[in-house]
Formats: C-alpha cells, structure tokens, sequence
C-alpha cells in the first residue's frame, strides 16, 4: 500500500465552475426606475415625521426646563417672603 493519508477536510473538485450568470449586473429600465406619486410622498411623509419627532423632542426639552426653572424661582420667592414674615 502506497497510499498517504490526507487529513484535509476539504472536499476535492473537478473543475473550477462559476454559480453565477454571465451577466451580474444591469441598471435599471427607466420604466422600471418610475415610481407611482404615493411611494414619493410615503418617502417624504417619513422623512417629515422623523424631522418633526427630532423637533418635538427638543422643544418639550426646553419647556420642561423652562418650566422647573421658573418653579425654583417661585418658591425661591416665596420662601423669602415666608422667612421675612415668621421673622418679624
């Protein structure tokens, strides 16, 4: 016996043969590339709802801490004004 053992586990292959057809890639017919007027305004109805999130977001932000700031004033006041009078 003069046979050597592999210990390779890849398998062994006639031929070198493409899985692909000859022809990868082609662009688009204008006809294909047309797209109805609801898929551009689904487009654009998108891109508004997330600008309009973005901004809802960050004017909530700002009222909020609007809100607490002129809170804190308040009670700064009137807490002044309780002071003054327990102390007379």
């Amino acid at each position: 016996m003069n046979q050597t053992p592999s210990h390779s586990q890849t398998p062994e292959f006639g031929t070198n043969k493409s899985q692909t057809t000859s022809i990868l890639f082609q662009p688009p017919k204008p006809e294909e590339m047309h797209l109805s007027f609801w898929a551009k305004s689904k487009v654009v109805f998108k891109e508004v709802a997330a600008i309009s999130l973005i901004g809802i977001t960050i004017v909530s932000t700002l009222f909020t801490v609007q809100s607490c700031s002129d809170d804190a004033d308040r009670q700064a006041v009137q807490a002044v004004k309780f002071q003054m009078e327990v102390g007379k």
